[in-house]
């Protein structure tokens, strides 16, 4: 079956393949003498990455976009020999007397590199003609190679003009990239004028599969005020992009996960697998008090086109409480009642916060608040592990004559989530020793 596709825009400036009919002839003098060669390489231009054309059946390569090309003389020619170093000089594409109406005219050294990605359609086969072409009658010595996403799956050997065209057939299932390629065969590039001829790209038309999607790992730990990334592979046909949600299925709590990845982006035709990052963030922690079971809540991530669920897939969350340590530098100070002493109260958070956190002090007991006057002196400073505010601490003078060994019982605020019996966290506290001097 013939594909029935018009030539795409290979032909437009500044491309410039066109058909040849000069004939060189080996009896003139040597065009190649001290090393001659005209290099010409072609690019596609960004704006030019049209999609491949191949569809289910017979495609002709012809009708397909060159990506990127380079050639050893002159440009290269489509439906035509190579001829000489100009454009369109070249002439019908004939191997072996046998001529051809569709192909590439090249010269060594010589590489053509096309996408293999079909339209809904997966491509199973390639075929081609290759061979030295009669314009340089017996000269020239070329080898033909066939690579296949990078990996050599042909390699023809010597070809001179004195030898017939060598047939590739070859199984492209699977494949994304074609590239074609004509060395010198190791004695330079002299007549190495090489084709090819009828070049054909055989697909079959993709049946529709249900699109699918399984989580790794399905069941996930977050500490508090963390992210963790989970893979989400999506397998069957594609068809754009997919939006993703994570309502939670149980228990019925207040769930304070909030999913930072809301779309992922999968191709727009096709059918295949890919995998693709989806973050999770626990920025607060289920309205339930202190019941540390429900932390562990059962989810689906859901994807959806078009305001319908597509697939879905179930995923286990464990939120994992901050490990919280303060501490007083100094823990113990000596002084008279009224003197006032610097210390810093310091915050160690494991696995660290992204970034410093507020801090401060509350008085846990009467007997605290009265006898010490805490005021904090300057901004919070250091880490997202390690907070640090500091202190002046002053012992009220009017409990002079009180016994002499005194503590400070505080509890310490921290962001949103530490202060006076905070869900989950309750009351973390830190105590100062003052010893009385006489």
């Amino acid at each position: 079956m013939n594909a029935p596709h018009r030539p795409l825009a290979l032909l437009a400036a500044p491309f410039l393949l066109f058909a040849c009919s000069q004939q060189p002839s080996p009896a003139e003098s040597d065009p190649y003498a001290g090393g001659a060669s005209y290099p010409w390489s072609y690019t596609r231009p960004d704006d030019q990455l049209t999609g491949q054309s191949l569809t289910a059946g017979v495609n002709t390569l012809y009708y397909e976009p060159i990506l990127a090309a380079t050639n050893a003389w002159g440009p290269i020619e489509i439906n035509r020999s190579n001829g000489e170093q100009g454009a369109g000089d070249g002439r019908t594409l004939t191997i072996g007397g046998a001529p051809y109406a569709k192909g590439y005219g090249v010269h060594a050294n010589s590489e053509m590199r096309f996408s293999l990605k079909g339209t809904n359609a997966t491509c199973t086969r390639f075929t081609v003609d290759a061979g030295v072409d009669d314009e340089v009658g017996s000269l020239g010595r070329v080898v033909f190679q066939v690579y296949l996403d990078g990996v050599k799956a042909y390699d023809s050997g010597p070809q001179t003009g004195s030898d017939p065209a060598r047939r590739v057939d070859l199984n492209i299932t699977g494949k994304q990239e074609l590239r074609l390629v004509v060395t010198d065969g190791g004695d330079g590039i002299n007549y190495d004028h090489a084709d090819w001829a009828n070049p054909q790209v055989y697909c079959q038309a993709t049946q529709n599969q249900p699109l699918t999607m399984t989580v790794d790992p399905s069941t996930v730990s977050i500490y508090h005020k963390h992210t963790a990334t989970v893979k989400a592979t999506f397998s069957g046909t594609f068809n754009g992009p997919v939006n993703l949600s994570l309502p939670l299925v149980s228990p019925a709590t207040g769930s304070k996960l909030v999913l930072k990845t809301t779309q992922v982006s999968l191709p727009a035709s096709g059918t295949g697998t890919v995998t693709r990052d989806v973050v999770i963030d626990a920025p607060g922690l289920p309205d339930s008090g202190y019941d540390t079971s429900l932390l562990t809540a059962n989810y689906r991530l859901v994807a959806s086109q078009n305001g319908q669920e597509t697939t879905s897939a179930p995923l286990t969350v464990t939120e994992l409480l901050l490990r919280v340590v303060p501490a007083f530098t100094p823990s113990t100070v000596s002084g008279r009642f009224g003197e006032t002493r610097r210390v810093t109260l310091s915050l160690t958070v494991s696995p660290p916060l992204a970034q410093p956190i507020p801090i401060g002090l509350f008085a846990t007991t009467q007997g605290t608040d009265e006898q010490f006057k805490a005021v904090p002196v300057g901004p919070v400073y250091g880490d997202g592990g390690t907070m640090k505010q500091d202190y002046d601490i002053t012992l009220d003078p009017k409990y002079l004559g009180q016994p002499y060994t005194r503590t400070a019982s505080y509890g310490v605020n921290g962001g949103d989530f530490l202060g006076y019996r905070t869900p989950y966290y309750g009351t973390i506290t830190v105590d100062l020793t003052w010893n009385v001097v006489p």
